[in-house]
C-alpha cells in the first residue's frame, strides 16, 4: 500500500497536479511534513498519527496556517477516512480551502479498522486500498456491555471512568475539532482550577462542543493517559446525532450542524 502511495504522490507532484503532498514523513519520527520534491518522498501511514491536528499555543489547524501562507498552493493531502471527515468539518467553519486541497483517499485495512473501531474505515473515493467493512456501533463489543447495564450501573461507571481525569487537555490538544482562539475548558467560569479530578463540567464542556462534529478518529482516546474510553462516549454521542438529526459530522461539507447555541450566547451563570 504504502509503494502505491508513494508513487501516485510522485506522479502528482511531476505532473504538476499539485504543489506539495502534505503526509507523513518515514523518518526518525513519524511527523506531518510537507513534500515538494518527487524525488525525496518518504510517505507513510500510521492510525496512531493523525493528519489534521491543531497546533498550540496557536489554536489554529496545520492545514489552516499552511493555506494561509501559501495562498495560490494546490496542495495533495494522504488522507484515510477519519482524515477525509475532518477536512470536511474544518472546511464548514472556514479552517481550510477544499477548493486548493486534492485528496490522495486511503482505505484502511480491516485490522486498522477494528483496532479504532471505525465505522466507515475509508474515504469516499479511496484511490488506494479497497473499501472494508467498519465497525458499527451495534458490533462494538465495548459499547455494547455498556448498553446491557442499568442505568446507574452506567452511571457509576462513568463517574469511575472520569474520576480519573488529571486535566492534563490531551484529549483537546489532540483533536482536529479543537481550534477555538479562547479554550471555554481553560476558563474559570466553566472549569474551577486548582482541584483534581476536575468538575465534570470540565469534561461535559467538550463533549457537548465536539458531539456534532467528531469525527470518530479515536485520536482523544489515544492520547489519554488515564485510558478513559472517550471514543466510547463519542461513538455514542455521533449516533445520537444521528438519530436525532440525521445529521453525521464529516459526510457533507454542504450539510449544516443542527447545534447552533454557543456558551458565548447564553452563559451560565453560578447562582449566588
Amino acid at each position: 500500500m504504502i509503494d502505491k502511495i508513494q508513487k501516485l504522490a510522485e506522479k502528482w507532484l511531476k505532473d504538476k497536479k499539485v504543489d506539495a503532498i502534505f503526509g507523513l514523513k518515514d523518518a526518525e519520527h513519524v511527523a506531518p511534513h510537507m513534500f515538494t520534491d518527487a524525488d525525496e518522498l518518504a510517505l507513510t501511514i500510521s492510525p496512531k498519527i493523525p493528519i489534521c491536528y491543531t497546533c498550540r499555543p496557536e489554536n489554529s489547524n496545520i492545514l489552516h496556517m499552511i493555506q494561509k501562507k501559501y495562498p495560490d498552493k494546490k496542495i495533495g493531502v494522504v488522507a484515510r477516512g477519519c482524515d477525509e471527515r475532518a477536512l470536511i468539518e474544518l472546511a464548514k467553519r472556514d479552517q481550510v480551502d477544499l477548493e486548493r486541497i486534492k485528496i490522495l483517499g486511503v482505505a484502511c485495512s480491516k485490522e486498522q479498522a477494528e483496532e479504532c473501531r471505525c465505522s466507515t474505515p475509508y474515504p469516499k473515493n479511496p484511490i488506494v486500498g479497497e473499501k472494508v467493512e467498519g465497525v458499527p456501533v451495534s458490533g462494538d463489543e465495548k459499547i455494547q456491555d455498556l448498553l446491557k447495564m442499568s442505568i446507574s450501573e452506567r452511571r457509576a461507571f462513568w463517574e469511575y471512568e472520569l474520576s480519573k481525569c488529571i486535566k492534563c487537555y490531551g484529549c483537546r490538544n489532540v483533536c482536529p475539532m479543537c481550534f477555538c482562539e479562547d479554550c471555554k475548558m481553560e476558563q474559570e467560569l466553566w472549569a474551577k482550577t486548582g482541584t483534581l479530578p476536575p468538575e465534570l463540567m470540565f469534561l461535559f464542556i467538550r463533549f457537548y462542543h465536539i458531539s456534532e462534529r467528531c469525527i470518530e478518529c479515536a485520536e482523544c482516546e489515544n492520547a489519554c493517559p488515564m485510558d478513559i474510553p472517550l471514543l466510547t462516549i463519542f461513538r455514542l454521542l455521533r449516533q445520537d446525532m444521528k438519530n436525532l438529526f440525521d445529521y453525521e459530522a464529516g459526510s457533507d461539507v454542504g450539510e449544516e450542524s443542527p447545534l447552533l447555541t454557543t456558551l458565548d450566547e447564553t452563559p451560565m451563570k453560578e447562582e449566588s
